[in-house]
């Protein structure tokens, strides 16, 4: 796949009405994954916690060996783990609504050049919050988001519809943004945390 760049837009949406009521999380979780993250692709300030399944940034690089899977520009790291088929849910826990990116990449995206940062290229697809703003990011076109301040987040990947849920969840699953998603390859979870002080967990399905 080509990377063709776009020209950023930063109009305001809401959300869209097909995604707009809540679902029981109780429905989410039968789809459920286990995740843990993988240490090959974790950026050398990232540092990995309570069994690879917290990401938090450290000041200084850590000794990672060298590899071809690991990000070498922005403090990101993916899921061990990624999908091709069938439906899968996971939740992660936001240390503050900061400096964060949550989102799905390809694992044939670049991992050391200047397109190897979510959202900025065609093989990744991410939200991101920065400061108060929260914004969906692909190929480079930013669309700003109302901003549900979220504690925690649940992805749904259903890779039937090629298409990615992100939820606010708290009582219920309120969804807040959705992507077309073609699952051509396996699509990895994937993160970005970029700034001390801010981590983000893996939270068990239960």
């Amino acid at each position: 796949m080509e990377f063709k760049a776009k020209g950023q837009s930063k109009e305001k949406t809401e959300i869209p009405k097909d995604i707009a009521s809540a679902e029981k999380r109780t429905e989410l979780l039968k789809l459920g994954v286990v995740l843990t993250f993988d240490p090959r692709s974790a950026h050398k300030r990232i540092i990995l916690t309570e069994d690879f399944t917290k990401a938090s940034v450290s000041e200084e690089s850590t000794t990672y060996p060298e590899c071809p899977e690991r990000f070498s520009v922005c403090s990101q790291v993916l899921a061990s783990k990624g999908f091709v088929r069938g439906r899968h849910y996971w939740e992660v826990r936001l240390s503050c609504n900061n400096f964060i990116g949550i989102g799905l990449a390809y694992g044939s995206m670049d991992r050391k050049g200047p397109t190897s940062r979510l959202g900025r290229n065609n093989l990744s697809w991410c939200v991101e919050w920065f400061n108060v703003k929260l914004s969906a990011w692909h190929n480079s076109v930013e669309t700003v988001l109302a901003n549900p301040n979220p504690k925690r987040v649940g992805v749904l990947l259903d890779c039937e519809e090629g298409r990615a849920t992100f939820y606010n969840v708290a009582d219920r699953a309120y969804p807040f943004h959705s992507f077309s998603l073609p699952c051509l390859e396996a699509v990895y979870p994937a993160f970005w945390v970029f700034s001390s002080g801010s981590s983000v967990t893996l939270c068990k399905m239960q």
